[in-house]
């Protein structure tokens, strides 16, 4: 996995060439990537936190909610734009980063009419909160170079959104949960420990269920990966030490 690849959370086994020494563009691209790290963090949180806001933000809030996140998604945009040109091979980059470019393109439909039925079906807000996590992901995993560390800040990223989609997909729905509160608290039970303490009514709802228990399985995988690996190296290094001669 290159250095790219980490700062996005993508893994490198998705490259159609990985076998592709970075050139020295997309090297001074990576430098720049690690220049903005903090920052990019920063306003990824903002973000997040205002998507989630917004299910729940008065309909009078709506508009300046809304154009503080068109302000953010520019400089994302920005962001993404000077990467691409400062890489030497937009194409090349492209083809590596293609899911930050649909996350850059959903929230741009939001000003075109011709996608309101979108917004009727709950599509646009759903992938609106699928963009939002997607970006905090990949800036913690540019961030953080401890396993157990991302692991950490992904589930909870994965918890925040999973709520925000059972919310989404489910308001207004007869038996459905009325609280984002409540939704949060259902996507931590299943996202940690697999327990679904309610029974979403539609099909995306119960889809979504699904995912979030298999991610509660490799999370528990890899936690168990990691721990054993952790003794056993520990185990290791006991026994070379009392082999050692006094």
């Amino acid at each position: 996995m290159t250095d790219e690849d980490t700062a996005t959370g993508i893994d490198a086994s998705f490259d159609p060439e990985p076998d592709d020494e970075p050139s020295e563009g997309e090297r001074r691209a990576t430098v720049l990537e690690r220049r903005l790290d903090i920052p990019m963090a920063v306003l990824a949180l903002v973000w997040a936190l205002l998507v989630a806001y917004e299910l729940i933000a008065p309909r009078e809030q709506l508009d300046r909610l809304g154009l503080v996140g068109n302000v953010i998604w520019v400089v994302f945009v920005i962001e993404f734009l000077v990467k691409i040109t400062v890489s030497g091979h937009p194409l090349r980059f492209l083809r590596r980063k293609w899911p930050s470019v649909v996350f850059l393109v959903l929230p741009a439909l939001r000003m075109l009419r011709v996608v309101r039925a979108l917004r009727a079906v709950r599509v646009l807000p759903a992938a609106r909160v699928v963009g939002s996590s997607y970006r905090a992901v990949g800036t913690a995993s540019g961030l953080l170079t401890g396993r157990l560390q991302f692991l950490g800040a992904a589930t909870v990223v994965v918890v925040f959104g999973g709520g925000q989609l059972l919310f989404v997909l489910e308001r207004g729905r007869t038996g459905a949960l009325t609280a984002l509160g409540d939704a949060l608290w259902w996507s931590a039970n299943v996202s940690i420990a697999s327990n679904l303490v309610y029974e979403p009514v539609t099909l995306a709802g119960r889809l979504l269920a699904i995912v979030l228990s298999a991610y509660a399985v490799v999370v528990f995988a890899s936690l168990a990966a990691t721990l054993g690996a952790y003794f056993m190296e520990s185990r290791q290094e006991r026994a070379a030490e009392e082999e050692e001669p006094s």
